[in-house]
């Protein structure tokens, strides 16, 4: 959640977003309604959003909490655990809905990059 995540972490996720979607810090803050140096700043690690400056950027960045919380710092083997704890206590139908979802979704982001 964003009360567990630090200034710095929180600057990382807006700014990586940010430039995933190709927007600047000055077009960042014209959407947001706050100036330029604000979104630097946040970005930096040095202060914290305020609460609507933060819904406004999770909404423009199409963020979530979710996307702040500790568990979005999983490290690959963590995230395999957890993807084989979901495997093991799953059923047959379960399972092949896992394996064409997973399928499809392999198909489709390898088309993207």
């Amino acid at each position: 959640m964003y009360i567990e995540t630090d200034k710095k972490k929180i600057g990382e996720i807006i700014k990586n977003k940010r430039k995933i979607m190709g927007l600047t810090q000055f077009e960042l803050a014209e959407k947001v309604e706050v100036h330029e140096k604000q979104i630097s700043r946040i970005e930096a690690g040095i202060n914290y959003p305020t609460f609507v400056t933060f819904a406004k950027l999770l909404n423009i960045l199409k963020l979530t909490f979710d996307d702040f919380s500790s568990n979005s710092n999983l490290t690959q083997n963590q995230k395999i655990s957890k993807i084989n704890q979901i495997i093991n206590q799953s059923n047959d139908f379960e399972l092949n809905i896992y394996c064409e979802t997973i399928k499809t979704l392999k198909k489709n982001l390898s088309q993207k990059t």
